[in-house]
């Protein structure tokens, strides 16, 4: 397989969620609708922006006003307007599955991701073969010390959990292969959290380092509600977390029952009493035997969970070697 590049550009589709219009929306698109025309990322991959689809997540009638209005002169941009406010997640999965480019990129509407960096993100899916890159920040990011903390607990919880060592740092600043971005809109249910359904399909992720820029609004994300996004990704992982304290149950009852044994020894062949390490010994084995048990009972209940949350049995894509992942380019070869 050669390393080339592309006889035609990569069509990419921008999906935004928009939970509320501010001033960054329209800069925002009009940088879009700049990369209508075909560009060239740093590794001299074509591609262009064939449209945005923006996604209404919020409930105001002014607000739908406005957000109709931003792209009635914009014939890139697009509008799927949901009955009400479902959350990013949701909202982000229906403007996958509205989307028709070969490549998806995901973004807020604050203006923090900058387009520019599409192209370094292409660079980076084809460099590695990877249908999921993630754009992490290069610069910390100016947010309350308790949310950074908070998210790098989810992310590195996530990456301990997933199941997959070739799984990158997530954040709302993706590039997905089409193919795969849409198969996950179309399966997943409503608690199912995106990043967890990617990992689910895809082979691997991949991340590379983008410039974020300061938001231009103040977060509508507050700690519950962060809290709750949390929790739905940490229910999403299924019984993973649960294989967890098996284990640690498992380990707990088997030196309990070393301790027991000890003790017996003690006891029975030397002589000496054993006092509190007998109490200390059925403890161990009790709360290792229970722990045992609720792994056993979640198993089962992970079955149901499993359906309930749209966790597909297999997904079917076309043949790798004819992907936007593979495609060989005979005019631009290094």
């Amino acid at each position: 397989m050669t390393d080339g590049r592309d006889s035609h550009p990569h069509a990419i589709s921008v999906v935004i969620p928009v939970f509320r219009i501010d001033e960054a929306l329209q800069p925002l698109l009009d940088e879009l609708e700049s990369l209508r025309v075909t560009q060239h990322s740093p590794g001299g991959r074509q591609f262009e922006i064939v449209e945005t689809v923006l996604v209404f997540d919020g409930d105001q009638a002014e607000q739908a006003a406005q957000l109709q209005g931003l792209t009635a002169e914009r014939s890139h941009a697009r509008v799927v307007w949901l009955s009400r406010n479902f959350g990013q997640h949701p909202a982000t999965l229906a403007g996958m599955s509205a989307s028709t480019g070969e490549w998806i990129v995901t973004m807020d509407e604050d203006g923090q991701f900058p387009p520019t960096s599409i192209g370094p993100l292409l660079d980076c899916a084809l460099d590695t073969k990877s249908p999921v890159v993630y754009g992490q920040p290069s610069l910390v990011t100016p947010h309350p010390m308790w949310r950074r903390l908070g998210s790098w607990i989810a992310r590195t919880l996530f990456n301990l959990l997933v199941g997959s060592n070739n799984w990158a740092r997530f954040s709302s600043f993706r590039l997905i292969l089409g193919e795969i971005g849409r198969s996950v809109g179309a399966y997943c249910t409503n608690e199912t959290y995106l990043d967890v359904a990617l990992s689910w399909v895809s082979p691997r992720s991949a991340s590379t380092k983008v410039a974020y820029r300061s938001e231009h609004s103040t977060s509508g994300y507050r700690f519950t509600k962060l809290l709750a996004h949390f929790l739905r990704m940490f229910l999403t992982l299924g019984t993973r977390p649960m294989r967890i304290f098996a284990a640690l149950g498992g380990l707990a009852a088997t030196g309990g029952f070393l301790l027991a044994a000890a003790l017996v020894y003690r006891r029975v062949v030397l002589g000496f009493p054993v006092g509190f390490a007998s109490t200390l010994a059925l403890l161990l084995i009790l709360t290792g035997l229970i722990l045992l048990g609720l792994a056993v009972l979640s198993e089962y209940v992970g079955l149901i969970v499993r359906s309930a949350i749209g966790r597909p049995l297999y997904v079917v894509t076309a043949n790798p070697l004819d992907s936007a992942l593979y495609r060989a380019n005979t005019l631009n070869d290094r």
